[in-house]
């Protein structure tokens, strides 16, 4: 059966009839530039009867009352008292002559905070800013320094963005760079500790250092992690569980105005991979170093640096044991060098990272970002020197490539740093890479090529957002396109799930008893029926047992989930969540997961890669981007073929990579440069 794949696409059903009996809603355009996004009137708190207000950039914004009483005239009244508002003019609208991502802006920025406050919501110069009571930094005392949140937008597309952004407090404002936007440019905001809410301050309580404003300190960056499904309490503090609060508060909010669903796809081809074999390319690489040996040189030369490289040749002889790895003196054309130099940063003068070394295979290491301690930075090292090895030689070494059996040529092409790389694989797996440049007077096939990617003014044709492009021997085109869309797990149902699980219930045992006859009479297994026929007789009628007793008393994993399944679909209680197992990536977490590839129509199709499966944490830390395949000049859809050229680990360590691995080359080929 093929799996579904959830995006983050909405599909919204409007009521107008209902909307413009309940709301009134304006435009208010300014005459200036732009609106600024520190304006004043961006937050109109003081304004009792608005609910809520939408804004972008550029000049307009878009403001949501409740009541239909409210006419332009009283708006712009209203308004009046704001700074900066003599510059502005209103519209007034009906609710279907506001775009579907505004329309449904405002309602999600006029989300009332639910009584258990364990989510905050709140509508901050035109924006919707959600946060969790763990989200927030502070210190013993109770002094706020700071928060994550997420900021909740939909755009133009309809495409739900979950965006995690710092508010930090102006204690800490020292230790911020104020480069583009000054500090006195940046909304600021109080921290009510009663409510968990957030509201703008102007007048005599601006520059109060309590107040918070968006921007990280030096070297942070707000952080939220994507989806967490050990338990309740961990799916609660990432976006998806906030996602899951808010369809929730939508339903209930707002369901006699308008519904909301995502946008669901049937998968065309799912690849699936387990570690063990994902690992194959170490032998590949403990191979390439026994052949060529690891020559290891000292650039920083300190009074340790000799002790600290001795100990890291050691480490390696210790993950490849037959690999020779010495310390010498100068670079080796023969064998692949290991290079420990400072950082960038840490020259003024003569820059070893700037030196040629195009006749060497190098691999920098630098003293301020790699330590020993850390054995998967150095296996990652060891791979990137046999990559750039490859590229040296011409010749793939970390796969094989024959293994792929393709019959013939492909070539693969992308812009880095605005330049034009193109590699092309012959089936043998030997390559060629090339950095092409525009020519008018000596023009090739490379020139069409380059029209794709749209990055000057010889290109031809509407492509924009072109990250790679692939051709097959037939002169076939696919592009492959970035886009604002990902995948996501069946968050409503996970979430009702885990929350069911730390829900307290108990069963007398005249209601256990019966539940766990059904599961030993439905069973054609003989171990479950066994167990059941053991534990049954043993049920006290009259005793209470809780979730963590009965699933105490399962010994067998096969009759705990059936025991669940069973409670589950006939009583409503779930027992324990089960959600690791291959059913349940399948029915939960199916698109979120190894590689998937969806065939919109004969020109486009799109593809995803999630985490592996096999194995697969609790936890993932970001979200799985959809990108885009388009055949272009009447070529068919190729890029399937191509599928199984991301089920390596070699370019993101211990993860598939989301891309072809060959653009992996290219990238390394113009660092080499």
């Amino acid at each position: 059966m093929k799996g579904k794949l959830s995006s983050n696409e909405l599909i919204a059903d409007f009521d107008y009839s209902a909307i413009n009996e309940d709301y009134s809603f304006f435009r208010v355009e300014t005459s200036d530039k732009y609106i600024s996004g520190g304006a004043n009137f961006l937050d109109l708190d003081d304004l009792s009867f608005v609910r809520s207000v939408v804004f972008e950039r550029g000049k307009s914004f878009y403001v949501m009352t409740s009541g239909t009483e409210i006419s332009r005239s009283g708006m712009m009244k209203a308004l009046g008292q704001y700074e900066g508002s003599d510059s502005l003019s209103i519209t007034q609208l009906k609710a279907e002559e506001i775009s579907a991502p505004v329309l449904l802006q405002l309602f999600l920025n006029s989300l009332s905070n639910p009584e258990d406050e364990m989510c905050s919501y709140n509508n901050l110069s035109g924006k919707l800013f959600c946060y969790k009571p763990t989200w927030l930094d502070r210190d013993d005392e109770g002094v706020l320094w700071g928060l994550n949140c997420i900021e909740i937008r939909i755009s133009k597309d309809m495409c739900l963005r979950l965006s995690a952004h710092r508010l930090t407090s102006l204690r800490l404002k020292n230790k911020m760079k104020f480069e583009k936007r000054k500090i006195h440019e940046y909304p600021q905001y109080e921290f009510s500790y009663n409510n968990h809410t957030l509201r703008r301050v102007s007048g005599g309580k601006l520059n109060d250092k309590s107040n918070l404003i968006q921007k990280p300190v030096d070297g942070e960056r707000g952080n939220v992690s994507f989806f967490d499904f050990s338990n309740y309490e961990a799916f609660s503090c990432t976006k998806m569980g906030l996602l899951h609060d808010i369809f929730g508060l939508v339903k209930s909010q707002f369901g006699k105005y308008f519904s909301i669903e995502l946008r669901i796809y049937e998968i065309d081809e799912t690849l699936a991979f387990n570690r063990k074999g994902l690992e194959e390319y170490k032998k590949a690489v403990s191979e390439q170093l026994i052949a060529s040996g690891i020559n290891v040189i000292d650039e920083v030369q300190s009074t340790t640096s000799e002790t600290y490289l001795q100990d890291l040749c050691d480490i390696i002889k210790d993950i490849f044991p037959d690999v020779k790895c010495n310390i010498g003196k100068r670079l080796s054309k023969g064998k692949v060098n290991l290079r420990y130099i400072h950082d960038k940063s840490f020259y003024t003068g003569s820059d070893p990272h700037a030196d040629d070394l195009k006749d060497y295979v190098v691999q920098h290491i630098t003293v301020e970002n790699f330590s020993t301690k850390a054995k998967a930075a150095i296996e990652n090292i060891l791979k990137e020197m046999v990559i750039k090895k490859d590229i040296k030689d011409g010749k793939l070494s970390i796969v094989d490539w024959a293994a792929y059996k393709y019959p013939s040529d492909w070539v693969f092409g992308t812009v880095i740093d605005k330049e034009y790389y193109f590699m092309c694989i012959h089936p043998d797996g030997s390559f060629e890479i090339k950095r092409m440049v525009r020519n008018l007077l000596n023009m090739t096939e490379y020139d069409s090529y380059m029209d794709f990617f749209c990055i000057d003014d010889f290109a031809s044709g509407d492509y924009s957002g072109v990250a790679g492009l692939i051709k097959d021997s037939y002169g076939n085109i696919n592009l492959i396109k970035e886009t604002e869309v990902y995948t996501v797990p069946d968050f409503e149902r996970m979430g009702d799930v885990l929350s069911n699980v730390v829900t307290d219930v108990s069963f007398i045992g005249a209601e256990l008893a019966p539940l766990l006859h059904d599961v030993r009479l439905s069973s054609d297994d003989i171990k479950i029926r066994a167990e059941l026929d053991v534990l049954i007789p043993t049920i006290d009628q009259n005793a209470k047992y809780d979730k963590k007793t009965i699933m105490g008393m399962l010994k067998g994993m096969k009759t705990k989930k059936a025991v669940v399944k069973h409670v589950f679909e006939n009583a409503g209680v779930m027992l324990y969540a089960f959600l690791r197992g291959e059913e349940a990536r399948n029915d939960y977490m199916s698109g979120t997961l190894d590689i998937n590839y969806i065939q919109i129509s004969t020109e486009l199709a799109r593809f995803c890669v999630g985490e592996i499966g096999s194995g697969m944490k609790y936890n993932m830390e970001r979200a799985s981007v959809i990108r885009e395949v388009q055949a272009v000049e009447n070529s068919p859809l190729i890029f399937k073929d191509l599928l199984p050229l991301m089920g390596v680990e070699f370019v993101r360590y211990g993860m598939l990579t989301v891309m072809p691995f060959p653009f992996k080359y290219l990238r390394e080929y113009k660092q080499m440069r």
